[in-house]
């Protein structure tokens, strides 16, 4: 992952970022209401080209077989590639202040105590 994704390409991202399972070309073009098919295509190309995403399997749509996709890099993975330490404490402390489930504060916790004992050592 070295390099930003254009606007297109990071709708569709978006799109199979928020998606619970693989999605077909044409389950990308029924959630994006402004794109083409022919703009979904090319943009799927690039970003297996870029390592973003891969095809997981093939699926139906109507009576023609598809392939599916699935991302290789997870939002969080991309987005913190643009910012700087600073700003990743910042969020993460944002997290902190505004999460309202015990399990995902628990989580954090036990990430970060993982974290000081692997420093430690």
């Amino acid at each position: 992952m070295k390099e930003r994704l254009s606007k297109r390409e990071l709708d569709i991202m978006e799109v199979l970022w928020d998606a619970n399972e693989p999605l077909s070309a044409n389950d990308i073009l029924n959630l994006i209401p402004d794109i083409t098919m022919n703009t979904i295509q090319p943009n799927l190309k690039k970003l297996m080209k870029k390592g973003f995403i891969e095809v997981s399997g093939v699926g139906y749509t109507k009576n023609s077989i598809t392939r599916q996709f699935v991302p290789l890099v997870s939002q969080s993975k991309y987005i913190s590639k643009y910012l700087n330490q600073s700003a990743l404490k910042d969020f993460a402390m944002m997290f902190v202040e505004s999460s309202s489930s015990k399990e995902e504060l628990q989580e954090l916790r036990d990430l970060i105590n993982e974290k000081c004992k692997e420093l430690d050592k």
